[in-house]
């Protein structure tokens, strides 16, 4: 599902417009960069939390040449799925 199908889902089960469920998103998104931006938690009930980490920097290894190279720090967005999340999800068959 992508951003467009999931605005028409939404549009659809909400009975709103595209233009008005399309504008809440945005400000949802919105809201959440925000937050993390501030190294705040995000935690959305039945779904999981988000959270800002810091990966440290490391030296990586080119497999083709064997050159070393160091990869400098960067923040990256971890995800932990709710209970109920990942309860639904072992429900699922593969």
């Amino acid at each position: 599902m992508n951003y467009s199908e999931l605005i028409a889902a939404l549009s659809q089960r909400l009975q709103l417009s595209k233009t008005e469920v399309g504008k809440r998103m945005d400000d949802t998104i919105t809201i959440i960069t925000e937050e993390l931006t501030k190294d705040k938690v995000v935690s959305i009930m039945n779904f999981g939390t988000l959270e800002v980490k810091k990966k440290l920097e490391r030296i990586a290894t080119n497999p083709n040449t064997g050159s070393k190279l160091l990869i400098p720090p960067k923040l990256v967005v971890k995800y932990k799925p709710s209970v109920t999340f990942n309860k639904k999800l072992k429900g699922l068959k593969p």
